[in-house]
């Protein structure tokens, strides 16, 4: 049985970047097989992308609201659906917005690798600040905002904004976190 309690006390420590980088790679390979196995091409514009994203976006909010409202005894096998879902969807949405990032930066030259160790510093704070009994819990106003920030994202991206990249950021540190949160309760069950 996976204990929520045990799980944000994991997520409360200090995450180096080679950490937080191989969850990042890793979750977006994971989003790449994903997106290959989709059976509509992989849209070419970052809007068309991040438009995309919503539905996994959608989903993994539901998951995470879900396994935090769940009392107790009803959990049953629900976890592990909830966090395979959770898990899922946050790649998929991920590696979508990563997409997004490296083709937005063609057009304003920089790379998606460069906004990797300001995504990191965004998810090391969430993480390391996560707690279970805030009203919503942390991860459920993590989802929240990872959905808010995408779009945001779409927003500035239609309106040609430099801010983009940085929305951007913000919604892929989110994705991170989840992802994270995701597969430190798998561990503890």
């Amino acid at each position: 049985m996976i204990d929520l309690s045990e799980t944000y006390r994991r997520l409360a420590r200090a995450w180096p970047d080679a950490e937080l980088g191989a969850r990042y790679a890793a979750a977006n390979r994971r989003g790449e097989q994903l997106l290959s196995e989709a059976p509509d091409a992989v849209p070419e514009r970052p809007i068309a992308l991040l438009a995309s994203a919503i539905p996994s976006a959608a989903t993994l909010s539901v998951a995470i609201h879900v396994l935090h409202a769940l009392p107790k005894g009803v959990r049953g096998n629900l976890i592990p659906d909830l966090l395979g879902s959770a898990e899922t969807n946050a790649a998929d949405a991920l590696h979508r917005c990563h997409l997004a990032l490296a083709l937005d930066g063609l057009t304003h030259s920089y790379t998606a690798d460069e906004w990797l160790p300001v995504i990191y510093d965004i998810a090391r704070v969430l993480l390391e600040s996560s707690r279970p009994d805030p009203e919503p819990p942390s991860l459920v106003r993590h989802v929240q905002d990872a959905v808010r920030w995408l779009s945001t994202s779409i927003t500035c991206l239609d309106e040609d904004s430099r801010e983009a990249a940085t929305a951007l950021a913000d919604t892929l540190a989110r994705l991170l976190v989840i992802g994270v949160f995701a597969d430190e309760a798998h561990a503890s069950d």
